[in-house]
C-alpha cells in the first residue's frame, strides 16, 4: 500500500518542528530528563524483591505496627518501659497506616526523607559556597553507600537527618533575610525542628546540638531579644509531643517509663572506651564514603582549599565537633554519622571546585594515588565476580545479567575516568569531570542493586516461605506460634505475622496446631517429634502441623 505523499510532506514537517524545538531548548530538556532519572532511581523499586533487615528494621516495623494499631500514638504500646521516645516509629506507623503492613511502607518514609535532604543539603550549600560547589555536595552525597543503604532502611536515621538540615537551613535563611517577620518565622521553625529531632531520635539529637551551639549561639546572642524569643518558643513547641509521650509513660509504667529513656542514653554514651571502634572508623569512612572519604583525605593532604566559607562555625566546626563527640561514645555504629554526610559532601565540594598545590609535587602524586586506588578497586570488584559466581547466581536470585552489567559499568567508569588524570592542562576542571566520571556510574549501579534486591535484600527466603501457597493458606487464617526461633528470624516473623504467638514453655507446645521452629531436634528430645509433620522448610526452620490435635 503506497503512503500519500501529503502525510510524508507531514511527517518531515513535524519532525523539522519537533527537532528545532528540540535544538532551542536543548539546555532545558537535558537537565530535565536527566533530574527525571536521577528521582526515578529512588523511586523504582521493585519491592517484590525486598525484605528486611533483622533485627533493627524488622524491630522498628513491629513497634510502629503496635503504635499504628494503638488508640493513642503518644502512649507507648509496649509492656515494659521503652528505651525510645516513640516518634521513633511515628513515620513508619503513618505509612502503615496509609498503605499498609509491607516493605514500601515501612521504608518509604527513609525514601522521601532522603530525597528531602538531598534537596535541603543543596540549598544549604548554595548559601555556605556556590553553585558549582552545591551541585557536586549533591552527587556526593547521593552516591556514598552508607547514604544509599539507608535510603531504603527501615527506620528514623533520615528522618533525623532531614530535622537536623532544616534547623540549619531555616537559621541560615533568618541570618539571610531582612525582614523581621521573615526572621521571626525562620527562628521559630529552626528552633521547632531542634526539639522535634528530639522526639524522633531521642538521645542522639544532643550530639549534632552540641555541634551546632557555637554557631547558632554566635548568631543568635547578637540579635534582639524578641529574636531569642521565638527561638525559644520554637525549641518549646517542638518539645510538645516528648512532654506528651513522657507524660503517658509515666501514667502506664511510673518512674521506669521516663528514666529508662536516660539510662539507655547513658548506656550508649558512657562506659568503657572502645579501642576497637576508633580503630574502625577510619575503615569504614572510606568505604562507606567511597570515593567521596578517599578523595577528601588526599585532597587535604596534598591542597589547600581556595573557596572561602561563609560560616566556618557550620561548616567545620559543627562537624569536627559532633565527630569527637562520637568518636568518645562507648557505643557507635555507622548509622550515628549520617548527619555528618551532607557537611562531609559540602567540605569536599569546597576542597574540589577550587584549591593550590601544597608541594610542587602534588599533582602527581594526587594523580598516581587516583590510578592505584582504582586499580585496586576494579582488580577486586573483578576478581570477586570471576572468584563468586554462585554468590552472584545467589543473590542475584537466578538473574546474575544485571550484577554484571552494573560491576562492568563501574569498572568501565573507573577505565574511562584515566583520561581525566594524566591530561596536565586543566588539573582543577579534570579532577571535577574525574569524579563525575566515577560518581554518576556509582550511582546509578549501587541503587539499581538495591531497587532490585541484590543488595539489602539478606531475608529473601524468609519472604519466598510465607509466599508459599500452601503457607499463605495457613498463616493466613491461623495463628502461629514461634517455638525456639532463631532470635532474628523471630523478629521478622513477629512483623511479617501479626496473629503470631511467641512460645518459651515446651510443656504446652503440644496443644498448638501450628508451629515454627529453628530446632527441629528440640522436639525429639522432648518426645513431640511423632505428633508434629513438617509443611515446609525454609533455610533451617520448620513450619510443623500437630496431627495429634
Amino acid at each position: 500500500m503506497q503512503i500519500p505523499l501529503s502525510n510524508v510532506i507531514n511527517y518531515m514537517k513535524i519532525k523539522v518542528v519537533v527537532l528545532n524545538f528540540f535544538l532551542k531548548n536543548k539546555k532545558i530538556i537535558l537537565p530535565f530528563f536527566a533530574v527525571l532519572f536521577f528521582i526515578s532511581l529512588y523511586f523504582l523499586i521493585d519491592f517484590s524483591s525486598q525484605s528486611l533487615v533483622a533485627h533493627d528494621e524488622g524491630l522498628y516495623a513491629r513497634r510502629a505496627r503496635l503504635i499504628e494499631s494503638s488508640a493513642n500514638w503518644f502512649s507507648p504500646p509496649f509492656i515494659s518501659p521503652h528505651h525510645k521516645t516513640v516518634g521513633s516509629y511515628w513515620f513508619i506507623a503513618l505509612s502503615i497506616r496509609l498503605f499498609g503492613n509491607s516493605e514500601l511502607a515501612v521504608r518509604l518514609p527513609s525514601i522521601l526523607s532522603s530525597f528531602l535532604c538531598l534537596i535541603t543539603s543543596y540549598l544549604i550549600a548554595l548559601k555556605t559556597t556556590n553553585s558549582k560547589s552545591a551541585l557536586i555536595s549533591l552527587f556526593s552525597l547521593s552516591s556514598m553507600p552508607l547514604w544509599i543503604q539507608y535510603s531504603r532502611y527501615a527506620s528514623p536515621d533520615l528522618p533525623f537527618v532531614l530535622c537536623i538540615l532544616l534547623v540549619i537551613l531555616f537559621f541560615l535563611k533568618s541570618l539571610d533575610s531582612s525582614k523581621y517577620i521573615s526572621q521571626y518565622f525562620n527562628l521559630f521553625c529552626s528552633g521547632l525542628f531542634i526539639s522535634s529531632s528530639f522526639f524522633i531520635r531521642s538521645y542522639m539529637a544532643f550530639v549534632p546540638f552540641i555541634g551546632l551551639t557555637p554557631f547558632i549561639f554566635y548568631h543568635l546572642f547578637k540579635k534582639e531579644f524578641t529574636f531569642k524569643l521565638f527561638f525559644c518558643t520554637g525549641i518549646a513547641v517542638g518539645f510538645i509531643p516528648t512532654f506528651l509521650n513522657l507524660y503517658f509513660s509515666f501514667q502506664k509504667f511510673g518512674i521506669s517509663g521516663i528514666t529508662s529513656l536516660f539510662d539507655f542514653a547513658k548506656k550508649q554514651a558512657l562506659g568503657e572506651f572502645g579501642f576497637n571502634n576508633l580503630l574502625l572508623v577510619p575503615v569504614n569512612f572510606l568505604y562507606l564514603t567511597f570515593p567521596i572519604g578517599i578523595l577528601l583525605l588526599i585532597l587535604f593532604v596534598f591542597t589547600g582549599s581556595n573557596n572561602k566559607a561563609n560560616y566556618p562555625l557550620l561548616i567545620y566546626c559543627y562537624p569536627l565537633l559532633s565527630l569527637i563527640l562520637l568518636l568518645c561514645m562507648s557505643t557507635s555504629y555507622p548509622h550515628y554519622y549520617l548527619f555528618l554526610l551532607p557537611s562531609l559532601s559540602i567540605i569536599f565540594a569546597n576542597y574540589l571546585t577550587s584549591n593550590s598545590l601544597r608541594y610542587s609535587s602534588s599533582s602527581s602524586i594526587i594523580r598516581y594515588l587516583l590510578f592505584i586506588v582504582l586499580l585496586i578497586i576494579s582488580s577486586v570488584l573483578l576478581f570477586s565476580i570471576l572468584r563468586s559466581s554462585d554468590l552472584v547466581f545467589l543473590y542475584s536470585r537466578g538473574n546474575p545479567l544485571i550484577v554484571y552489567i552494573l560491576i562492568s559499568l563501574i569498572v568501565l567508569s573507573y577505565i574511562t575516568s584515566l583520561r581525566f588524570l594524566f591530561d596536565i592542562k586543566y588539573p582543577n576542571s579534570n579532577l571535577i569531570n574525574f569524579f563525575y566520571n566515577i560518581i554518576i556510574p556509582q550511582y546509578i549501579s549501587l541503587s539499581l542493586l538495591f531497587n532490585f534486591g541484590v543488595l539489602g535484600n539478606p531475608n529473601h527466603n524468609t519472604k519466598l516461605f510465607l509466599k508459599d501457597a500452601d503457607v499463605s493458606s495457613i498463616i493466613n487464617s491461623n495463628t502461629i506460634y514461634l517455638f525456639s526461633v532463631d532470635s532474628k528470624i523471630q523478629t521478622l516473623l513477629s512483623y511479617y505475622l501479626p496473629s503470631s504467638v511467641i512460645v518459651d514453655d515446651f510443656e504446652v507446645i503440644s496443644k498448638y496446631k501450628y508451629v515454627i521452629t529453628s530446632n527441629a531436634n528440640s522436639l525429639e528430645k522432648l518426645n513431640l517429634k511423632q505428633i508434629f509433620v513438617p509443611v515446609k522448610k525454609f533455610d533451617n526452620h520448620l513450619l510443623l502441623m500437630n496431627i495429634g490435635s
